[in-house]
C-alpha cells in the first residue's frame, strides 16, 4: 500500500509539473506504461460523458431511438445504445412485463433483475438490442428507461404522434385515441437564449435556453451554447442531452416548451466577452443580465443599450438586474 500511494504521488508530481491538461495513454513516459491500468482501475468511468446536473456523476450510456410495436397479445422493441464503459442498461419492462428473447446485436443477451427493472450488463460498444413481450392484453403503461428521449410508437399498428411519458412511464391506453402521423409533419424549433454573468473570480455565466419544439421527436446538435473562454460547470436538462467533445449541445427534442440550464466559467480574465455563434438555428440577439461584486472589482459596461427586463421572458430573480440584449458579432 505504501508503494502504491508513492507511486500514485510520483506520477501525480511529474504531471503537474509537465502540464496541467491530462495525458493520453501513448503520451505516459515508456517505464510508467505497464501501470496505467491499475492506477485507473477505481477510475472505470473517467472517459464517460458526465450526466447533465453533476460532473461527478457520469453518464456511460446513451440510447438513441426506442422503437415500440404493440399488440394485444404481444409486442416487440428495439432500441440502440452508445455504452462508454462496462455499465447495466436498462431495458424497457419491468417485473410484470418482463422482456423476453432478448438480443444483442443478434445474439442472444442475459437479462436479470435490478431494483424491479430488467438490465443488461454490456462492456464498451455500440450495440441494437431487441426483445419481446408477451400479455393477456395491452396494459395501461409500460415502464422505460428513464434515459430515453426518442419513441416511436405504434399500437395495433397505428403510430402515435405524440406518445405520453411522465416518471419513466410510457401511457399506452391514452395513447391508444392518438392519431395517424401525418406524412408532411413541420419540424421547427425556436430558442429564446438568456445569460446571466456573475462577476466572481472566476467569472461566471448561467444560460438558459428556451425552447418550443413542434413536428417529430428527434435528436438535434446545437451550436456551441458556450461563451468563448467559457468551460462548462453543469448541464440540467428535462430531456437527454449532452456537451460534445467539440462543444456542441447534443440534446433529444421532443414537442413541447423545454428549458436547459448550463453553468460555465472563464478560463482567463477578460476584457471583453463577445457573442459569435453562427448557427441558423440560434437567436440572432439574447439578452443579458449582469450581477457586479463592487467588493471584489469595478466592471463598465460599455456599447451596449440597456432594456426594461420586466418587459422580457427572463427568470423572475434575474429581473432585478440591469439587462442588456446583445447582437451577434457585439
Amino acid at each position: 500500500m505504501v508503494f502504491k500511494v508513492r507511486f500514485i504521488f510520483l506520477m501525480i508530481a511529474w504531471l503537474t509539473a509537465g502540464q496541467a491538461a491530462p495525458l493520453s495513454p501513448a503520451q505516459v513516459p515508456e517505464p510508467l506504461k505497464p501501470w496505467i491500468d491499475w492506477v485507473l482501475q477505481d477510475y472505470p468511468d473517467r472517459d464517460c460523458p458526465f450526466l447533465y446536473n453533476s460532473y461527478e456523476q457520469k453518464r456511460c450510456g446513451w440510447p438513441t431511438r426506442l422503437t415500440l410495436d404493440l399488440y394485444d397479445q404481444k409486442g416487440r422493441f428495439t432500441i440502440a445504445w452508445k455504452v462508454y464503459s462496462e455499465s447495466w442498461i436498462a431495458l424497457p419492462g419491468s417485473a410484470q412485463h418482463w422482456p423476453l428473447n432478448i438480443t444483442v446485436n443478434q445474439k442472444p443477451g442475459l437479462v436479470i433483475e435490478k431494483n424491479n427493472q430488467p438490465v443488461i450488463k454490456l462492456p464498451a460498444g455500440s450495440y441494437q438490442i431487441t426483445g419481446d413481450f408477451i400479455w393477456d392484453r395491452i396494459p395501461d403503461n409500460l415502464a422505460i428507461p428513464q434515459d430515453t428521449g426518442l419513441i416511436d410508437l405504434k399500437i395495433n399498428d397505428k403510430s402515435i404522434r405524440s406518445p405520453t411519458l411522465k416518471d419513466g412511464q410510457l401511457w399506452l391506453k391514452a395513447s391508444d385515441s392518438g392519431s395517424r402521423k401525418p406524412e408532411n409533419i413541420q419540424n421547427t424549433l425556436d430558442i429564446q437564449v438568456f445569460r446571466k454573468i456573475t462577476d466572481e473570480v472566476p467569472l461566471r455565466v448561467e444560460t438558459l435556453l428556451e425552447l418550443e419544439v413542434a413536428g417529430e421527436q428527434r435528436e438535434l446538435k446545437l451550436a456551441q451554447p458556450l461563451l468563448e473562454g467559457f468551460i462548462p460547470l453543469r448541464l440540467k436538462s428535462p430531456l437527454p442531452a449532452r456537451l460534445e467533445p467539440d462543444g456542441q449541445l447534443l440534446v433529444q427534442v421532443r414537442p413541447g416548451r423545454w428549458q436547459i440550464q448550463i453553468d460555465s466559467r472563464n478560463v482567463k480574465e477578460q476584457a471583453t466577452i463577445p457573442l459569435n455563434i453562427k448557427s441558423k438555428e440560434w437567436p440572432e440577439n439574447e439578452i443579458w443580465v449582469f450581477d457586479a461584486r463592487p467588493s471584489l472589482r469595478v466592471v463598465e459596461i460599455e456599447n451596449l443599450v440597456a432594456i426594461d427586463p420586466k418587459q422580457t421572458n427572463l427568470p423572475t430573480p434575474w429581473k432585478r438586474l440591469p439587462a442588456y440584449r446583445i447582437q451577434q458579432g457585439e
